[in-house]
């Protein structure tokens, strides 16, 4: 079997950071890693320390069929996972924007992957909760995966027709095709979006700076590596047909995520004491998501404990703020 060659958009953003890095450590894959704009600087901080020679960046536009084309034609790509997006804010401030970007560009991909059918083994598309309503819709108790989408925004709502795009694309190629619901990440890479602020609070912690995460409310928290890990391996290992999954994920409200930063703060050397707190805004997203049939069919993902991924991205903040690449934002 020939090495395989993953392309990967919005491969620079959290979740594409952290699939590259699972690709280069357990596979022999060529990663291509395409993103909006291509930064030296973030190249050298996001994979300090892994084997570069096996990635090539491109700086694509999702929305330019061309540019995709271009791809396909220059590489051998025979697994694609498609994260490019733009988050809730952005798709709130300008829809058309939003609509080109995570609509239109899926529609430009999957016509794209169409015309190279034959070469592609696997398509992963990275969908979100955000295709649920929020929690007060849903019954008490586990949520299945399967629930009725009621999405409440412009990004769930394409998110939900992204998913769509790509199970009549398994149906027109027969390609193997997951779509995954990622909840809210939090860990090293997580900048942006709606519910960033967990993550962005630990990078004040790690700074001895004050912070307020602005809502209070419960959601389902998933650890940025285990979610790269769990999309790598869903485009990897065995599978047949079209599958929609929720992920592993850890249910927490507001003040239990911050007791478990301000505990593990307390135990790390030289950690400053926690100045964070808690306002009263509500996240509109769903939350105790089961994950029974993703892990049926992929048991190997990990899932990393609260107390072990909060106390690896500090560590991680704090070796980033040494070498002056922390940002804040």
């Amino acid at each position: 079997m020939s090495r395989p060659t993953v392309m990967i958009t919005g491969g620079l953003g959290c979740i594409g950071a952290e699939v590259t890095k699972w690709f280069l450590s357990h596979t022999d894959a060529t990663v291509i890693v395409c993103s909006r704009s291509v930064s030296q600087a973030r190249l050298k901080r996001v994979f300090d320390g892994y084997e570069a020679d096996r990635i090539e960046t491109m700086s694509v536009d999702i929305a330019d069929s061309k540019q995709v084309d271009t791809i396909f034609r220059k590489h051998p790509i025979s697994h694609v996972i498609h994260l490019a997006a733009l988050q809730t804010p952005d798709c709130n401030a300008d829809r058309d924007l939003g609509l080109q970007v995570n609509l239109a560009g899926t529609q430009h991909l999957v016509e794209v992957m169409k015309r190279f059918g034959s070469q592609i083994k696997r398509f992963v598309f990275a969908s979100s909760i955000a295709v649920y309503g929020p929690r007060s819709l849903y019954p008490s108790g586990a949520v299945p995966c399967g629930v009725d989408p009621l999405p409440s925004g412009p990004y769930g709502v394409w998110k939900l027709a992204g998913e769509h795009l790509a199970r009549l694309f398994h149906e027109d190629t027969g390609v193997p095709t997951v779509c995954l619901r990622p909840a809210v990440l939090y860990g090293p890479g997580r900048d942006i979006g709606l519910t960033s602020s967990p993550t962005t609070a630990m990078k004040h912690v790690v700074q001895g700076l004050p912070y307020e995460i602005p809502f209070c409310s419960r959601q389902d928290y998933q650890f940025a590596p285990d979610v790269g890990a769990a999309t790598a391996i869903s485009a990897s290992d065995s599978f047949d047909g079209y599958g929609v999954f929720t992920m592993p994920s850890h249910t927490k409200t507001t003040e239990e995520i911050l007791q478990v930063i301000s505990t593990v703060a307390s135990e790390l050397n030289g950690m400053p004491e926690p100045e964070i707190t808690i306002g009263d805004q509500e996240v509109p997203f769903i939350c105790d998501l089961e994950c029974n049939d993703f892990l049926a069919r992929f048991p190997q993902t990990p899932h990393t404990s609260m107390e072990e991924g909060v106390r690896a991205t500090l560590q991680e903040f704090a070796k980033q703020n040494e070498k002056g690449w922390l940002v804040l934002g």
